[in-house]
């Protein structure tokens, strides 16, 4: 077996096993965002009940205040109604109706933050439901998570046993070339090529796409590791190029 049929062996195998992990990335990138977004709406229902609390302790002052005015109220009624002059009694009606004015606006206040109160429930009420929704999503994710990596375990581990005993037989540095440009490239780390006229020996890469020289086709012919002289990755010929140059059982 030569260099480039061991090489083209590990990358066999490593496309194989990121298939595998494939889907299970997928499943715990969508975990991970239903749990950001878990976050998210906890920071979310944890800044509304702060609000809440304040909004609630803000109006119970204002009741406490509206209260006391109510007590001042009473009491300057009670002297007027014992004022033994007329001075006496126009001085504390005055007093009365400013306490009237300042019970007026506390009570707007109130009235306003119990307006605010109101709404932030509403929007408390809003951000457990989607809380709970997205707990729902985010366990069905877990489960999906789970499920995907015990039904790929057992594979997974015959596949690394098995690179790691193909890439043993590889050349240190052309396997490292190899794992960079898997990567970069991920899939086209290795690619065919394709003969686009075998009398003139064109061929291409099936990778980029671009033509290659005529030196690099004798190179493959003769064994030699190949790389494409456009995108860098590792060349090979598969059957079909082989059949149609005629090339036997060379590769």
């Amino acid at each position: 077996m030569s260099q480039i049929e061991k090489l083209l062996a590990v990358y066999k195998i490593e496309r194989q096993l990121r298939g595998l992990q494939s889907r299970l990335r997928t499943a715990e990138r969508f975990l991970q965002e239903q749990e950001r977004q878990l976050t998210g709406l906890g920071s979310q229902r944890e800044s509304l009940e702060s609000q809440l609390r304040q909004l609630e302790a803000s109006a119970r002052e204002r009741e406490g205040e509206m209260a006391l005015l109510d007590e001042r109220i009473e009491k300057l009624r009670q002297q007027m109604n014992t004022a033994s002059t007329n001075k006496e009694y126009q001085a504390l009606l005055v007093e009365v109706n400013g306490q009237k004015v300042e019970r007026g606006r506390v009570e707007e206040d109130a009235l306003e933050l119990l307006e605010k109160v109101e709404q932030v429930k509403a929007e408390l009420d809003s951000a457990h439901q989607q809380h709970t929704e997205r707990e729902k999503i985010r366990d069905v994710a877990e489960t999906d998570r789970a499920q995907r990596r015990d039904e790929i375990k057992d594979r997974v581990t015959e596949l690394e046993a098995e690179r790691a005993r193909v890439a043993a037989e590889v050349d240190a540095k052309t396997l490292a070339t190899l794992e960079k440009l898997l990567e970069e490239r991920d899939e086209d780390a290795m690619a065919s090529i394709e003969v686009l006229d075998k009398r003139r020996h064109e061929i291409s890469c099936t990778g980029c796409m671009m033509t290659l020289p005529v030196e690099l086709l004798n190179s493959l012919l003769s064994g030699v590791l190949t790389n494409c002289s456009n995108c860098g990755c590792f060349l090979y010929l598969d059957e079909e190029a082989t059949a149609r140059l005629g090339a036997g059982s060379k590769r």
